[in-house]
């Protein structure tokens, strides 16, 4: 690999006791170039607390849309454009299920659609766009916006 993280940011939270991240920096970084994708930062944030009942979310990739103003979210890098990818931690004991979902190409996917987003011309990169993987009932699910 090469010495560079295909990131120009990244963060790690200081989490709870009984939180985790379903994958860690390394292979989040193999997926990344695998597909090719070169995003402006990574972070692997806390767990939204108070627990909610229901649908938890595991991760997002956002497209911020190149068209916004650069005096309230400062410059990006031109070959990343505004795209983040967030991680949410989860309860430890989901980890080993989501990790196995994510590795049947879920993660990869996110990867393909974060390489994929610089590229998609101008009436889409211009706008705000999300590619959410979130657990409900023990599944992963994925949603496009």
């Amino acid at each position: 690999m090469t010495p560079d993280p295909p990131w120009r940011e990244y963060r790690k939270a200081r989490l709870p006791r009984g939180w985790a991240y379903p994958l860690g920096r390394d292979r989040i970084e193999k997926a990344l170039r695998r597909a090719g994708a070169v995003i402006d930062s990574l972070s692997l944030g806390p767990p939204d607390l108070p627990p909610r009942p229901g649908v938890s979310a595991v991760f997002d990739v956002l497209w911020l849309g190149d068209a916004r103003a650069g005096y309230s979210t400062g410059r990006v890098s031109p070959a990343a454009a505004g795209l983040l990818m967030r991680w949410t931690a989860i309860p430890a004991e989901q980890c080993t299920s989501i990790a196995q979902q994510l590795a049947e190409g879920v993660l990869d996917q996110a990867c393909r659609w974060a390489a994929d987003a610089p590229t998609m011309g101008n009436a889409w990169t211009s706008t705000e766009h999300r590619f959410l993987v979130s657990h409900r009932d023990g599944l992963l699910h994925v949603s496009r916006a």
